[in-house]
């Protein structure tokens, strides 16, 4: 499960989603939350008097903007999620994809840019070794992954939070990814939401332009996902009522699904 955007700054809906959550983790099902914190990063880098640059949805990170990413990502916002499983009586684990060497990354580059764009210390997943989180799942544990990798050159990286839990899905073999969002799921040209999306459409909504901006980075994580076998790729506004009871237990058709 993917948590992001005001999922974070509203204190009373990531108690609502926290307290699902452990809900379904005592209907059986093993759960590994990956997370974002863009409005947080933005807060602490306006204090600092440090611009931010965006391209194609993505932060652009020079190596000052890395240091607030990670200070912010692994400290404050991983260890907030975390008082909150304490809160519901359950314990979790903070931590980031270079612990334990969980996740590593290497600098992206979009293959899909006509021209080169340098992104600076933004990664993507391309190796995970899943038994730290293995482990921490077999002793009930809740793993709580920040969104940033070490490389082979031993830096850390800024990795988005969406291709973050697509690759904690794909690495940890799970049978479903799902990104509860600020919006109720992927919007069409005339701004309904899209129940079911094939890979395919995916890719032509996104020349068309319809997906744009942050949502790029998600379309391009759904793709990754299903390409390596995730069965069930879900898009859900994080606003809806219980929605990821209803999605896993009850099989209700929520937000969109990338099949």
């Amino acid at each position: 499960v993917k948590l992001g955007g005001s999922l974070l700054t509203d204190v009373e809906l990531l108690h609502r989603m926290v307290s699902q959550i452990v809900d379904l983790q005592d209907r059986g099902h093993e759960m590994v939350v990956a997370h974002g914190g863009g409005k947080q990063i933005k807060q602490v880098l306006e204090k600092l008097s440090i611009p931010s640059h965006f391209h194609q949805g993505l932060r652009v990170t020079d190596a000052e903007t890395m240091q607030v990413v990670q200070m912010v990502l692994a400290g404050w916002v991983n260890k907030d999620i975390v008082a909150h499983f304490f809160r519901q009586g359950k314990r979790a684990v903070g931590i980031c994809g270079g612990d334990g060497a969980t996740f590593l990354a290497q600098k992206f580059q979009d293959p899909k840019e006509s021209e080169p764009f340098d992104y600076g210390f933004v990664g993507e997943v391309i190796e995970g070794d899943p038994r730290l989180l293995d482990l921490l799942l077999q002793h009930h544990y809740f793993p709580i992954i920040a969104c940033t990798a070490l490389g082979p050159d031993a830096s850390y990286y800024n990795v988005n939070a969406d291709e973050m839990a697509a690759a904690a899905a794909i690495f940890c073999k799970a049978d479903r990814l799902l990104f509860l969002t600020d919006v109720p799921g992927i919007y069409d040209e005339n701004q309904q939401v899209i129940p079911h999306l094939s890979r395919t459409a995916l890719e032509q909504l996104r020349h068309s332009g319809v997906i744009s901006e942050g949502m790029l980075p998600k379309s391009r994580a759904c793709e990754r996902a299903k390409s390596a076998g995730i069965e069930k790729v879900h898009i859900v506004g994080g606003r809806e009522e219980n929605c990821l009871v209803r999605v896993l237990v009850l099989e209700e058709a929520l937000g969109t699904v990338i099949s």
